[in-house]
């Protein structure tokens, strides 16, 4: 298991100057991306970077929301409520009141399965299973990993076996699980 400490992320600027993004972990092999985290600061109304192939979730982790709008709909993305859409869609983004955090999850359509929840519930929790890489980041409050404390903006990531955490009741946690398709 390993911990990604919030603080030692580095921060990147986007191309269009309209916000910060953050990686934190990714899994690539011979044909390309498999999977990908990051956190983005969003200042300001725009369209998202096109990923073809790649399904998103994204996350609001920190402010009040925006909506995202697509070639079909529009779909709210507000805080602690993850929105999954299709990552080669054009979408453009209005904040609904004033900058946001978000958490986004990336993963290869074809060679994987990803899914994303919000834990709420204080108390001990396991995520995933073997096999499958299962990754908590805490949002809110507080939170630890076999016996390890997480800060807010803190990530876990497990490989091969499920993740066992426990929530305290001011917590509110992300919690993904991937596995490869096949």
């Amino acid at each position: 298991m390993q911990i990604i400490r919030r603080r030692g992320l580095v921060e990147t600027p986007w191309k269009n100057g309209g916000g910060i993004t953050r990686n934190i972990a990714e899994t690539r092999d011979a044909q390309g991306l498999l999977w990908r985290l990051s956190m983005a600061d969003v200042k300001e109304d725009g369209a998202f970077s096109s990923f073809p192939g790649l399904t998103r979730v994204l996350t609001v982790i920190k402010g009040d929301g925006m909506v995202l709008h697509g070639p079909e709909e529009d779909v709210p993305a507000r805080f602690a409520s993850p929105v999954r859409f299709d990552g080669g869609v054009p979408v453009t983004a209005t904040l609904s009141q004033g900058p946001i955090r978000d958490f986004n999850l990336m993963f290869d359509t074809a060679r994987c399965a990803g899914d994303a929840q919000i834990v709420r519930q204080a108390g001990a929790h396991e995520i995933g299973q073997e096999g499958q890489t299962c990754v908590l980041h805490l949002i809110a409050g507080s939170a630890s990993v076999d016996g390890t404390a997480l800060a807010v903006g803190d990530t876990a990531i497990s490989t091969e076996a499920p993740l066992r955490f426990d929530l305290a009741r001011d917590g509110v946690a992300l919690a993904i699980t991937l596995r490869l398709k096949g």
